[in-house]
């Protein structure tokens, strides 16, 4: 019904919902994010350094072109023979190329849907624990010898994982994490198994925050990634 040039709606509370729901489902979407992150697609893990006396954390920033291949690994925190072994694997892992919008040609309206391969940065980390349950052991101490880029989520807590009581063999696990844009995890999944070690490693992961990767300036939601290596305990 109009009155005075302004719309009012009539009726009971039945119909009143009926069309406020009518007029949501109308609604326009969401738009799409305008960018999507580089995503592991396939690769091997690192094999555990038997001449290794205690654990160790490695942080690497990987390139990936627009292909999705590795075109460059920057170490950020070393711990050797740890570091060594990581790089050495990471070197030959595929991924999923990073996609942004594109620019609309002038006058043209954009179209969130219309998509660029583009170069991108993933941040990969490597925590090996000491072949011991409790005491700790020796060992080369991590070391920081790189500041991280801003396109790429960094810890700010790393949680180590606990060996799980009944295992008896060493295992690594290949967990992805989704950081959102406040730098919490939004979703953990071994994506690389070890199945006596899997519950460990999520445990662990999704505990972890991070300084969340930047793009243009703006706060984005990056795939991170973190190797788990479980060494089998010196009783």
């Amino acid at each position: 019904m109009q009155t005075d040039g302004r719309f009012h709606i009539l009726g009971d509370p039945a119909r009143i919902a009926c069309a406020v729901i009518s007029l949501a489902a109308i609604a326009p979407l969401s738009a799409v994010d305008p960018y999507t992150p580089a995503q592991f697609r396939g690769g091997s893990l690192p094999v555990l350094p038997v001449q290794a006396v205690g654990g160790g954390e490695v942080y690497l920033e990987v390139s990936v072109n627009s292909a999705g291949a590795v075109t460059d690994v920057k170490p950020l925190r070393t711990s050797s023979p740890f570091t060594e072994a990581l790089t050495d694997a990471v070197g030959a892992w595929q991924f999923r190329p990073a996609e942004e919008a594109g620019e609309p040609a002038p006058g043209q309206t954009p179209d969130p849907s219309a998509r660029k391969r583009i170069d991108a940065r993933v941040f990969l980390a490597g925590m090996f624990r000491p072949p011991t349950l409790n005491a700790p052991t020796l060992g080369t101490p991590s070391v920081d010898v790189a500041a991280p880029s801003d396109d790429v989520p960094f810890p700010t807590a790393a949680v180590p994982p606990l060996y799980p009581l009944l295992a008896r063999d060493s295992g690594v696990v290949l967990v992805e994490v989704r950081v959102g844009r406040a730098g919490n995890v939004i979703e953990a999944n071994a994506v690389r198994s070890s199945p006596a070690f899997d519950a460990p490693a999520l445990d662990a992961a999704r505990r972890w925050t991070f300084r969340p990767a930047r793009l243009h300036g703006a706060p984005v939601e990056a795939f991170a990634y973190i190797v788990f290596g479980f060494r089998q305990p010196v009783i």
